[in-house]
């Protein structure tokens, strides 16, 4: 998978820098040294560019970047409702072009949560590299799991032209590309103003993308914590569902009645991790392709018991396991209808039940 850290993604401030003739030696070395002075008196940590002016500030965001942001922020304002989509960012991120992508999202009306890591059911990250082309770029962004991608020509005159198709993958939502030729968004392709749908951009393997159900979790964790783990928690359907910390009881057990378990299949993650990487990816592969017929289901419990240092704590790292394997049986063909998915979560171990930090898949077959 690319690399989704919005804050990693290297930058060049060579275009537009006629702003930074207009202050004086003092200021630019006063704004030096505000970049330079990352800690406070006691030790503690600072956002440097909260103290340098916009204008210093601004430069870091080339013209073209700003053309790709703006292009694929209208594409993720369709695919999420806007004033009801709250969006989670790294609260230490102090990357220039995240935080003109944020701004520009929150004009969308976008709520802006600040978290603490990579958490959240609608958190955001973004890549942008070069491609093998000449003069080409290639942006993706994630919003929780749904990823944007696409290719971008530049042009003279810090101006762009997209140079392939808007990429989707994690949403069927339907998305209309009106490319609108501007002063820096120019249209030399019109078959590239289209939509296409994939079953993977393969973005989710250099950070992890943790995948809450509700953003509720992440504000509600803290209350719980105090309380030891909850009871009930919302899968990747919205549906309410036990915590199997408490009992063998399976949400879905009256479902189930009439069925025979055929197999069995613990996909392990990496401690605080969503990461599946190629391995995990192949046994669910092999998991569908080689045993489940069409009237099978798949029933599957996201597993995080044990100390985590994460804010969301267990409940959102089980419950957002189980939605990134359902999220993998889907995109390998599987029916919505036909994933059964819950969580086990605790502070504690549960012993031989379930895995600390897995997912459990069973395989069921009708008994008719």
């Amino acid at each position: 998978m690319i690399q989704l850290s919005g804050n990693k993604a290297p930058y060049s401030a060579r275009n537009g820098n006629r702003a930074l003739f207009q202050f004086s030696t003092a200021s630019l070395i006063a704004a030096a040294a505000l970049l330079s002075s990352c800690t406070t008196p006691d030790g503690n940590s600072v956002d440097p560019l909260k103290s340098v002016p916009a204008a210093i500030k601004a430069e870091a965001v080339t013209l073209t970047d700003k053309a790709m942001f703006d292009d694929l922020s209208g594409i993720a304002a369709q695919v999420f409702p806007p004033l009801s989509t709250t969006l989670q960012v790294n609260r230490d991120n102090t990357d220039p072009r995240m935080q003109y992508f944020v701004s520009g999202l929150a004009d969308k009306g976008f709520g802006i949560q600040r978290v603490s890591a990579d958490q959240g059911s609608h958190y955001l990250a973004y890549t942008l590299k070069d491609t093998d082309t000449a003069n080409e770029k290639h942006l993706s962004i994630a919003i929780g799991a749904v990823l944007i991608g696409r290719d971008y020509r530049q042009l003279q005159g810090n101006a762009v032209s997209p140079h392939s198709v808007v990429r989707l993958s994690g949403t069927r939502t339907p998305v209309v590309v009106a490319d609108s030729p501007s002063r820096r968004f120019k249209i030399e392709d019109p078959a590239f103003s289209e939509a296409r749908y994939v079953a993977s951009l393969g973005l989710d393997e250099a950070s992890p993308v943790i995948a809450l159900i509700t953003p509720d979790i992440v504000s509600k964790v803290s209350e719980q914590a105090s309380d030891g783990p909850s009871l009930q928690g919302l899968n990747s359907s919205k549906v309410e569902v036990n915590n199997l910390f408490y009992g063998n009881e399976s949400t879905f057990a009256s479902i189930l009645e009439n069925y025979q378990r055929i197999d069995r299949q613990i996909i392990v993650f990496g401690n605080d991790s969503m990461i599946l990487g190629d391995t995990n990816k192949q046994l669910i592969e092999q998991f569908v392709d080689g045993k489940m017929k069409d009237t099978d289901v798949i029933s599957l419990v996201g597993c995080s018991n044990g100390p985590t240092s994460l804010d969301i704590g267990n409940e959102g790292l089980a419950l957002g396991r189980a939605q990134r394997v359902t999220q993998a049986l889907l995109a390998r063909g599987v029916a919505r209808e036909k994933v059964l998915d819950e969580g086990c979560w605790a502070p504690t171990n549960v012993g031989d039940r379930f895995p600390s930090r897995g997912v459990v898949i069973e395989l069921w077959r009708s008994n008719a």
